[in-house]
């Protein structure tokens, strides 16, 4: 870490909540509680549902890199309706459902590069701690007891419902599908579900009798134990504000109203696909399992790589959508690829010149000022891309390559801090020419482009000028060899 990083690590960061919708500063005393919504452990997580985690495994690895005591937690909704269904259709256990995917949501997080957080709570976990909530909620006159053993939050009696999601309590819509009619409210939502007597539905005891938990109480019952003074950031995706966010929100506010719970609400875009047949070329469907349009994060992983798939989530800023084609992978790719060469070039470096010292710095306050402005991670990548392009220009020009050891190491910073992988021992794809290994690293944009260009040729059957291309890239010190696969292109 540069000294200006040092310096700046405990003026805290900046991000816009979404309840207030005005930016507020967190980690001013140098720590930082940080609650994220997790799965409902029913599927395979999407490539679209990477995005949350993914982010905020950047963003604990960065207040972590500039000094901040981090507690990071994210729950596994291990009990809810989707569960059972699943384990009712395939005639198992709701047990084996949950730990079936909740193998499959680490596996896949791990392929991507991503951490797990500090503390991962299961629902089923803190059962006591949802029924003393609930408990303090029908103190506190916000929630009742129905007649068929369910108990109800009381929307009504909470003035304030409806600020998070930016809406009105006569303009929202029933949440909550099934038997309602014992609710006092359509608007109300279940805090604790009886046991309608299913041996294959899990129940607990309770002072209303047998029953399981609803969805939204464990994340009020979670935050309250894993972050005892609040959580000073609660991210999740805009498709959660509401219900869900509200919903915790009401919560935690009516059982325990002299707490602070959350300090700034932020949310994420949602995935879209890229609906390349309308004439507008705009992307406008939500990536989602009820949809049926969900890309797996095997198989990209598998195509593009986790840097590619990295990179196109962390160009975006975090609020906004973002959409996904192949194309745009394939784009990303190539953009990744072409940072990863430049750090190779210069990794080794021995000595740093006045102009490396000079971008060096350029790049850290960049960096810093891009993540304590609302967690901006596409200007810190712009950031790197503006650097690493001067100093590309210089060494063509005639710089040294081994005189930039203070900008590799500013690079490299930044780069691992956002969580990429700095080795590519696999090597990459360039437009359907691989590079094997660390050969990967040092071949530059003019060497790929005679290869691409030399595998048209061939494909064209134009074997004279493929020919003359194969020279080219020999007197370069480039072998290229044809397989069954594409060309492969490696040192000589």
């Amino acid at each position: 870490m540069s000294k200006l990083a040092a310096g700046q690590a405990l003026s805290g960061v900046t991000v816009r909540d979404t309840l207030s919708g005005g930016p507020v500063t967190v980690g001013k005393g140098g720590k930082v509680g940080l609650y994220v919504c997790g799965p409902t452990v029913y599927n395979h997580i999407h490539i679209g549902n990477s995005r949350v985690h993914l982010f905020w495994d950047v963003v604990a690895r960065y207040l972590r890199s500039r000094g901040y005591d981090v507690k990071f937690v994210w729950n596994i909704t291990d009990i809810e309706d989707k569960i059972i269904a699943k384990a009712g259709a395939e005639g198992v256990t709701w047990q084996e459902i949950v730990r079936r995917y909740t193998d499959s949501f680490h596996e896949r997080l791990a392929l991507l590069n991503v951490g797990l957080p500090d503390v991962e709570p299961k629902a089923t976990e803190h059962i006591p701690e949802m029924i003393q909530t609930i408990k303090d909620l029908v103190l506190n006159g916000l929630a009742y007891p129905a007649e068929n053993g369910d108990v109800y939050y009381a929307v009504g009696s909470y003035p304030a419902y409806g600020e998070l999601s930016n809406q009105r309590p006569s303009e929202m819509r029933d949440t909550e599908k099934g038997d309602t009619g014992f609710k006092r409210s359509h608007l109300d939502f279940t805090l604790w579900k009886a046991s309608r007597g299913d041996p294959a539905e899990p129940s607990w005891e309770s002072p209303w009798g047998a029953g399981r938990p609803g969805w939204h109480i464990e994340c009020s019952a979670m935050v309250s134990k894993h972050l005892p003074e609040g959580a000073d950031i609660h991210g999740g995706g805009t498709d959660i504000r509401f219900p869900h966010h509200e919903n915790e929100l009401a919560q935690s506010k009516g059982a325990h109203p002299e707490a602070e719970f959350v300090r700034a609400w932020c949310h994420h875009g949602m995935v879209r696909m890229a609906n390349t047949d309308r004439v507008s070329g705009e992307a406008t469907e939500k990536m989602a399992k009820s949809v049926g349009n969900v890309v797996d994060i095997k198989a990209a992983v598998e195509k593009f790589g986790a840097d590619a798939i990295r990179m196109w989530l962390l160009q975006s800023h975090y609020s906004q959508p973002i959409d996904y084609s192949e194309a745009i992978l394939s784009e990303k790719k190539r953009s990744w690829e072409r940072l990863l060469r430049f750090y190779a070039q210069v990794q080794d470096a021995t000595s740093s010149s006045r102009f490396s010292d000079e971008l060096a710095e350029e790049l850290t306050v960049r960096f810093d000022k891009a993540m304590r402005d609302d967690l901006n991670t596409p200007e810190a990548i712009a950031a790197a891309f503006d650097v690493t392009g001067r100093a590309g220009r210089a060494v063509s020009d005639g710089a040294e390559r081994t005189e930039f050891g203070s900008l590799a190491t500013a690079l490299g910073d930044l780069l691992g801090t956002l969580g990429f992988d700095l080795s590519a021992e696999s090597g990459m794809e360039y437009d359907g020419v691989r590079v094997q290994g660390r050969d990967a690293l040092e071949v530059g944009e003019d060497i790929l482009r005679l290869a691409v260009e030399r595998r048209n040729a061939r494909e064209a059957r134009d074997f004279a000028t493929s020919d003359r291309l194969r020279d080219r890239l020999a007197a370069s010190g480039w072998a290229v060899e044809d397989t069954s696969e594409g060309p492969v292109l490696r040192r000589r």
